[in-house]
């Protein structure tokens, strides 16, 4: 299977949806149907999902990848044409992409009206419904167990850099806050060539299938990083203020030699002003900010290059050696040399 292959496979009819579309499935038949349901303050009957019982009912349907499915953190499938699906809350993340089309669905009292390439984050407990979608109207469920998506994910993409650090925790503090969060993409090719490819491994597992899948859920959330920090972006400048992830994204470009007063003065800032900005924005401070990318960098070039730990500590911005030492060992409890030999030794293992 290639990629090409999972365009027509979203595309095609399946056998539900073709008795959807003709009004041939009874309620019995509804996926929903075998769930348990409760009535909600406004007297409304609303189903709770299950990570379980999804992952059961894949396992059923897709006898071919059970056993991948065994051992899967998450469950991704085609959202079933001509269907309407209740209110109901779930006890997973669940992430809707809409691959073409529109979809339409209702928290609370707002219904959002998701375009082709946008992509929603529903949190869990969260009660939604998603309305009737049309011939054209293709949206890629993902469902994950909160787990993954906290620990897996955006602590990987955390710990990239400042920028996507800083993105991550206004990513979780929006989602924990509304409960759901929605990312306009702009029909992003590479959002759409990830999921893409992460349907490829899933529908058609191979030993490293996991692996592949990991992956291309880094690229998604990258994506939706770069999607959430250019629209903060522009809101900011829109109302002539200066968006956080632009001072972050100057001073990790320019970390090795730039100073409090450089970036102030880039940004006509007061140094002084800046220096409490970044520390209210971020919780901590400039030098602080500025050790640990260097020091991360420092890590990256003594795992992944031949330069000698004087050439690192020139390039990362240090003049003097015996500092560069002594901030390394005092963050990493062990010397740069040491670092660099358990690394070799664990890739050589």
């Amino acid at each position: 299977m290639n990629k090409n292959d999972i365009n027509n496979y979203l595309h095609q009819l399946t056998e539900r949806e073709k008795l959807y579309k003709n009004n041939q499935v009874s309620e019995s038949m509804d996926d929903y149907s075998d769930f348990e349901v409760y009535t909600n303050a406004s007297g409304d009957s609303v189903f709770k999902y299950t990570f379980e019982k999804h992952l059961q009912k894949a396992i059923d349907s897709n006898r071919h990848i059970s056993t991948h499915l065994h051992t899967s953190p998450l469950l991704v499938f085609k959202h079933n044409r001509y269907a309407y699906t209740p209110l109901h809350s779930h006890d997973f993340i669940e992430i809707n992409y809409v691959y073409s089309g529109q979809a339409h669905i209702t928290i609370d009292d707002t219904t959002l009206i998701l375009e082709k390439g946008d992509l929603c984050i529903l949190d869990t407990d969260v009660v939604h419904r998603i309305s009737n979608t049309s011939d054209s109207d293709i949206l890629v469920n993902i469902l994950m167990k909160k787990e993954y998506f906290s620990s897996n994910m955006l602590n990987r993409l955390a710990s990239n850099n400042i920028i996507s650090e800083f993105a991550v925790r206004s990513i979780s503090e929006t989602h924990s806050h509304d409960q759901y969060i929605v990312f306009t993409t702009d029909d992003s090719e590479i959002l759409q060539d990830a999921i893409s490819g992460l349907l490829v491994y899933y529908l058609d597992p191979v030993s490293y299938s996991l692996d592949a899948i990991n992956a291309y859920m880094i690229i998604i959330f990258s994506e939706l990083l770069k999607s959430y920090t250019q629209k903060k972006s522009l809101e900011c400048r829109s109302t002539n203020q200066q968006y956080i992830g632009d001072v972050l994204q100057y001073i990790e470009k320019n970390y090795a030699t730039c100073s409090l007063t450089d970036v102030a003065t880039h940004f006509n800032f007061n140094a002084s002003y800046l220096s409490r900005y970044l520390k209210k924005q971020t919780g901590t401070t400039f030098m602080k900010m500025i050790q640990d990318i260097r020091l991360n960098h420092a890590c990256a070039l003594l795992k992944n290059s031949t330069y000698s730990i004087e050439e690192i500590c020139q390039q990362i911005g240090y003049r003097n050696l015996t500092f560069f030492y002594k901030k390394f060992t005092e963050t990493f409890h062990c010397t740069p040399k040491k670092y660099r030999n358990s690394y070799r030794k664990i890739v050589e293992e």
